[in-house]
């Protein structure tokens, strides 16, 4: 153990090595032999140490273990105990901080709270300590911002500093969704601007506003419309462009319109002066489980035939902003939530042929190669269960969660893209 850069105080100092050597390592291996690696540790200090409150700024040693699967081989890691439930971020909002750092969720304190779990030696960084639970939440990695709703405000979390504050507040109406855009100047949000009417109908009208953080200036940028609007997702590099969806209900007994909104993703100016939907969807088809690639060139998704004379055909699908260019690879994925690596030649589903995580190497319509990576087993019953596969930015890991234990918990499967 060496410290390379000093911080200039001998007691500090050892208290990184101290730390140092509570780390664990997965061992590194070559032509599948043990061998030695450097590794450099950057150990920050806060002034003031762990917060008042014991949590904020608490690392959490390891609970991993790591196996080969039995039925794909691939080596899995399960990250979290089965002692709480944990699971990460939705799978069209970005889950990791850098190649070997993700964002989490946990209840070991209580409420539903946010961490950042190291890949490298398991540790988890708790960021947050609510007794309630956060919800809504968007993360732009580049800025070190993590936005999230709790109670009745929206807030900013700084994952290096983790300061946390107030930017919004949503005492005064029903919050439904909302996404920050990618140069950090607006809060894109939806509403329903006359919540309760009834609880068998679509209630509405519903709008998206904008809101500036710098000035707190608040527009409406969309008309009145009378369906549910969510899943809104700023592009992640044109920061005058969102996607939202017209957020249907199909569950029997749930609030809302029953049946399939005709066309389900639509895209706005973040001025309000131009949208509508994305492209044409034809007669029977479900789009659903929207996402942007990483490039923002292109919109992905997963679709079925619901009615009509293609009914039960399922796909995996993309096309470009204004719904143009639009290609599907069928697969029986039929609500997948997906993910699209950088390179766009690799997709990730949770659902394939039942609850197996797949990837799949693409060249638009035509598949090249098709990995089973787990079986997950999830129950499906809740967000915290949902597998929401993410790939990690250096294409090593898919991240994913699932309650095949009986609790949600965060796992990776292991892989290697062999790209820069």
């Amino acid at each position: 153990m060496v410290v390379i850069n000093s911080s200039g105080n001998d007691l500090l100092d050892k208290s990184a090595k101290d730390y140092g050597y509570l780390l664990k390592f997965q061992p590194i291996k070559s032509d599948d032999k043990a061998a030695s690696v450097w590794v450099n540790w950057t150990v920050i200090y806060r002034a003031g140490g762990i917060s008042e409150d014991g949590y904020i700024g608490k690392l959490w040693l390891a609970e991993s273990e790591t196996w080969l699967d039995d039925e794909y081989g691939y080596e899995i890691t399960k990250w979290t105990s089965d002692d709480y439930q944990s699971w990460h971020l939705y799978f069209n909002i970005e889950a990791f901080v850098d190649d070997t750092t993700c964002i989490i969720f946990s209840n070991r304190t209580g409420g539903d709270n946010l961490y950042k779990l190291n890949l490298i030696d398991g540790s988890m960084l708790q960021m947050t300590n609510y007794q309630g639970d956060i919800k809504n939440i968007w993360h732009l990695p580049e800025n070190n911002q993590l936005y999230f709703e709790y109670e009745t405000n929206i807030h900013v979390l700084n994952t290096v500093t983790l300061e946390d504050s107030k930017l919004l507040s949503l005492e005064n109406f029903d919050l439904k969704s909302f996404t920050v855009s990618c140069d950090a100047k607006y809060i894109v949000y939806s509403i329903n601007k006359n919540p309760g009417w009834t609880e068998n109908h679509s209630t509405g009208p519903f709008a998206i506003i904008r809101y500036e953080i710098a000035t707190g200036e608040k527009k409406q940028i969309s008309p009145d419309w009378g369906i549910s609007i969510n899943h809104l997702q700023a592009n992640p590099v044109n920061p005058n462009l969102v996607i939202y969806s017209w957020q249907h209900q199909y569950r029997e007994g749930g609030p809302g319109i029953v049946g399939n909104v005709p066309i389900r993703f639509w895209w706005i100016n973040i001025d309000g002066s131009d949208g509508g939907p994305v492209g044409p969807q034809e007669f029977g088809l479900h789009r659903t489980h929207e996402f942007w690639t990483y490039d923002g060139s292109r919109i992905g998704y997963s679709a079925r035939y619901k009615f009509g004379e293609n009914k039960g055909r399922q796909f995996l699908g993309s096309c470009l902003p204004d719904g143009t260019d639009n290609f599907m690879i069928e697969v029986p994925v039929g609500p997948a939530h997906s993910q699209i690596y950088k390179d766009n030649h690799h997709w990730v589903a949770d659902l394939n042929d039942g609850t197996i995580l797949t990837m799949w190497t693409f060249d638009r319509e035509k598949i090249l190669k098709e990995e089973k990576l787990f079986n997950h087993e999830s129950s499906w019953e809740g967000q915290p269960s949902h597998p929401h596969p993410h790939f990690s930015p250096d294409g090593k890991y898919v991240l994913f969660s699932t309650d095949k234990t009986g609790t949600p918990c965060v796992y990776t499967v292991k892989i290697n893209l062999d790209v820069n």
